[in-house]
């Protein structure tokens, strides 16, 4: 089953949908509607926020209550899947158990990174 979402980032106060700055660092604020998640994860990439890198990535909101979505980083060094994308899992909340292909629902993300 092939990952499928939409995506959109979020306009500012302005109306602006490009990245900010705050510090040394840019930021989005966007969405993505999972309609059909996969098992073990899904990557995106920072292109498809406007961005060149990832260095954080905030979960701000999400639809679907019934699941807990998480950013995957690695054990110890708390990485990213890489410095150019990230990876969202889906587990179910009364479970614990990934909870694979499926409507995921829409999530919200703030994501840090460079241009």
């Amino acid at each position: 089953m092939a990952l499928t979402y939409t995506s959109g980032i979020l306009g500012d106060h302005k109306g602006m949908t490009t990245p900010k700055v705050t510090g040394d660092e840019y930021y989005v604020d966007c969405w993505l509607d999972i309609t059909e998640g996969v098992a073990g994860g899904a990557a995106f990439a920072s292109t498809l926020f406007g961005l060149s890198t990832v260095k954080a990535v905030v979960i701000t909101g999400q639809e679907n209550l019934l699941l807990n979505v998480f950013t995957e980083v690695t054990a110890q060094t708390g990485a990213y899947a890489s410095g150019t994308s990230f990876e969202l899992r889906a587990t179910t909340a009364s479970s614990g158990a990934d909870f694979g292909t499926g409507n995921w629902g829409t999530v919200r993300l703030r994501i840090y990174g460079l241009l």
